[in-house]
């Protein structure tokens, strides 16, 4: 019985299950619902990607509740599926929340 010290206090851990359990329930407690892109995000998304030549871009993405930001070149833009395909990921066009502007005076122009 005295060899037991901290087993005896360790909290909920005591099942793999449970810990697998927790875990879940703090990544589905921390989850937000998705941001509303404005009519001018909206532009400036529309803007960067048609003009968008080759560079490295970063952008905010949401996916399941979280918001990434994501650094990378595009590889190619899929239309028809209107799905973005960059180096490592593919992401749909409607999970783009913000993309930073390589040409931030482009609209003044």
């Amino acid at each position: 019985m005295a060899n037991r010290g901290m087993k005896r206090w360790l909290p909920f851990s005591a099942l793999i299950e449970q810990q697998v359990y927790l875990d879940k329930m703090i990544y589905e407690k921390y989850k937000t619902e998705k941001p509303r892109v404005s009519v001018e995000q909206a532009r400036k998304i529309d803007r960067i990607l048609k003009e968008y030549d080759g560079s490295s871009l970063s952008m905010k993405i949401f996916v399941d509740g979280y918001l990434y930001e994501y650094q990378g070149v595009i590889k190619n833009l899929d239309l028809n599926k209107k799905m973005i395909v960059l180096e490592t990921i593919t992401i749909p066009i409607k999970n783009i929340i913000d993309i930073e502007d390589p040409n931030p005076f482009a609209d003044v122009l």
